[in-house]
């Protein structure tokens, strides 16, 4: 037991020592008020609509922003806001704040309408609204921090009101819309005397408007900036910041052009091809929460906080306007590929795994277990195989095939087909538990490296992050997590079985252990808060047990706790003490402990929780069932499953890990967003890996039993 806490400490006093000249620099410096720095500072126009996508656009229907799609650093914009879809109201609030705001619910999108004697019309409706959602968006931050820091912005249009009004509804310097024609110069006369101007081109959904109108308004604000100087020619940024409809949401445009130079307010040369951001960290991906940093740090002003995105950067790219349009597109087919699949895919996978169980038992009651050894070590071991071939499956170009959703589907069974046969056929078939214990090792390995280069195999993929919920860009996920631990558990129990000196299996669980926390909590790469809680508490009972330490659950818990909790406020205080605009949203979190505003965001998170496990009685019911399958898993003899409990009686260590992974997903469920979908991943993993050790076991059999 002794050891067991000495080893605890020992990885939290390893860990402070490392981040000691941290904690010594203290917090970086933050300005008291918004100040403008002047020599960074250089006007910014955004010209701001609603609904328009990459799909809309051609060089012969919409030549003025083909033309912007060619001369210009490009990306797709995620337009969530706080419900499915996004009106236009929706992105002019989150552009005022900085963060995820919304009107309130309607069937229709609300038409925006002109200021009355300088008052933003239903602004009490905003932020009752904002005050009833829990992202506590501060309405208005954006021209306030603008004024404090002595500098001016200027609103064209009925949207713009909202996004140079000030907290109250007032909005001060805005003006109309002119007629087309007029727009070009109106533009350029107010970012001559303006830091920031906001222009409001309208929606595409909105009676009377269009694309091409859109078009055509872009190409008169492109020819009257063409004849300026380039000192005093604008950063343009063209963003559709809305779906501007209740019954669909798609991946939005964004464009950057101009004004950037090196060493420019936003950075770059301006040679880079796509936009991006460290809130996304995903070349050619930001959000509309990116686009308030953005425009304060395109003004020069700095010291305003509290944002949800980060400022754009720039990354290379293609260079030919189609190549650049194709791969936003590949983006936006992927995302509804993901979308589209989901809605049946899940459903499918467990029916197909309950057919292979059903089948199986079916064929052992009445022929023995050694007539279905083929269906359930080939069959168990292929279904282990596709969640990780549900990530591998975006190495392959799907999104460019004919029928995107057969490519991706194919891919996947592809995947899992080739894993597969590796883990029957590589050298390690020879050891016990052999070809899962590959399986297992693959999906860590895999995950592990997605982790550490940006995590690109999670995006848009059926077990990933759907892009259009913004919920994570990078880091892992909590399906991915999930996922991770579970074959992290079942490598370790196939693996540590295949040692006899403890001490070497101490050595490869710790080992395993540490690096996984530092791999899921290190900021900027797992970036995940719940990680190091769920696998510390999950992995205890292992680690312990393997180390052939005796400990009660009561001490083991608190041990487990205490040093999870400890690990995660350093993690969160490192981070919280680096610069604003590279803080991830470990340091935003901390900041919003000393805030005051964690509870929301706890609020927000619970809530989530509670709305995936009632969305219907399925899914109310799935905890019964996966608790079932869990106790089933850990004493297969009271359940009747043959020979499994053979390989716990050869294999200890395999039985202790199923234990500890029931702790880990039953952690994982409390304390992840995502609730019950965390113990559902690991079960599609944990249910086909048992499967096939049973088909193994009863393969050595004789045909007579």
């Amino acid at each position: 037991m002794r050891r067991a806490i000495a080893a605890v400490w020992a990885i939290i006093l390893l860990l402070a020592l490392t981040a000691a000249p941290a904690l010594a620099a203290g917090p970086p410096a933050q300005p008291p008020n918004p100040e403008q720095d002047e020599a960074s500072a250089h006007p910014v126009v955004l010209l701001g609509f609603a609904g328009l996508t990459f799909e809309d656009l051609d060089p012969n229907r919409t030549p003025h922003l083909w033309r912007l799609i060619d001369e210009s650093a490009v990306g797709s914009l995620t337009p969530r806001s706080v419900r499915d879809t996004s009106c236009a109201a929706d992105g002019w609030l989150a552009l005022s704040s900085g963060r995820r705001a919304a009107d309130e619910p309607r069937p229709t999108c609300r038409v925006l309408q002109e200021p009355i004697g300088g008052w933003v019309p239903d602004w009490d409706v905003y932020l009752d609204q904002a005050a009833e959602d829990n992202y506590t968006p501060a309405v208005g931050t954006l021209t306030e921090a603008v004024e404090a820091a002595d500098a001016r912005v200027t609103g064209i249009g009925p949207g713009a009101a909202i996004g140079t009004a000030r907290s109250d509804g007032r909005t001060e310097d805005w003006q109309p819309l002119r007629e087309p024609g007029e727009v070009g110069e109106q533009v350029t006369a107010a970012a001559g005397t303006s830091d920031i101007v906001l222009v409001d081109l309208g929606s595409v959904y909105s009676p009377g408007q269009s694309v091409t109108g859109i078009d055509e308004a872009v190409g008169e604000v492109l020819a009257a900036t063409d004849g300026l100087p380039a000192a005093q020619s604008p950063t343009l940024i063209a963003a559709s910041i809305a779906d501007a409809r209740t019954d669909d949401s798609r991946m939005q445009f964004a464009a950057v052009r101009g004004g950037i130079g090196a060493g420019g307010p936003l950075g770059g040369d301006g040679s880079s091809q796509l936009i991006t951001s460290s809130s996304t960290r995903q070349p050619g991906l930001v959000q509309v929460t990116d686009l308030t940093p953005t425009l304060l740090a395109s003004a020069g002003v700095t010291g305003a906080g509290g944002f949800a995105g980060a400022p754009v950067s720039f990354v290379d790219g293609p260079a030919d306007a189609a190549d650049k349009q194709q791969r936003m597109i590949d983006r936006q087919t992927a995302v509804l590929t993901q979308e589209n699949v989901s809605a049946w895919f899940y459903a499918a996978w467990g029916i197909l795994l309950a057919g292979l169980l059903v089948t199986c038992s079916v064929i052992v009651r009445r022929r023995g277990p050694r007539r279905a050894a083929n269906i359930m070590r080939v069959g168990g071991l292929l279904g282990a195989a596709l969640p990780i071939s549900t990530f591998l499956v975006n190495v392959l170009p799907w999104e460019r095939w004919p029928s995107a959703d057969v490519a991706m589907l194919g891919g996947v069974a592809g995947w899992a087909i080739v894993l597969t046969a590796l883990g029957f056929l590589g050298p390690w078939r020879r050891l016990p538990g052999g070809p899962l214990g590959f399986i297992a090792v693959t999906t860590v390995g895999v995950l592990a490296v997605d982790v550490s280069t940006g995590s690109s195999l999670q995006m848009s993929t059926l077990l990933g992050e759907p892009l259009l919920i913004a919920s994570r860009f990078y880091g892992i996920g909590n399906s991915a997590l999930a996922l991770y631990c579970t074959a992290l558990l079942v490598g370790l129990g196939v693996v540590c079985s295949w040692m006899r000196r403890r001490w070497s299996i101490t050595a490869v669980v710790v080992s395993a252990v540490l690096g996984s926390c530092v791999l899921l909590a290190t900021p900027g790469l797992g970036t995940k808060f719940g990680s190091v809680p769920t696998l510390l508490l999950g992995t205890a009972f292992f680690a312990v047990t393997a180390a052939g330490v005796t400990m009660s659950w009561r001490r083991l818990m608190l041990i487990g706790g205490g040093g999870a909790a400890g690990l995660m406020l350093l993690v969160l205080f490192l981070d919280w003490t680096r610069p604003t605009d590279r803080r991830t949203h470990f340091g935003n979190f901390f900041d919003s402990i000393l805030t005051g505003e964690a509870g929301a965001v706890l609020l927000r998170k619970i809530g989530m929780n509670i709305d995936i496990l009632t969305q219907s009685w399925m899914t109310i019911l799935l905890p019964f069932a996966l608790a079932a399958i869990l106790w089933a898993a850990i004493s297969p003899n009271r359940f009747r499953i043959p020979l499994l409990g053979e390989w716990y009686r050869e294999m200890p260590l395999l039985r202790t890990s199923v234990i500890s992974l029931a702790v880990l997903l039953t952690v994982g469920t409390f304390i992840n967003d995502s609730g019950i979908v965390v113990p559902a991943v690991g079960i599609l993993f944990l249910v086909p890996a048992l499967t096939h050790l049973v088909g193994a076991k009863a393969k050595a059999l004789p045909l007579d039993r």
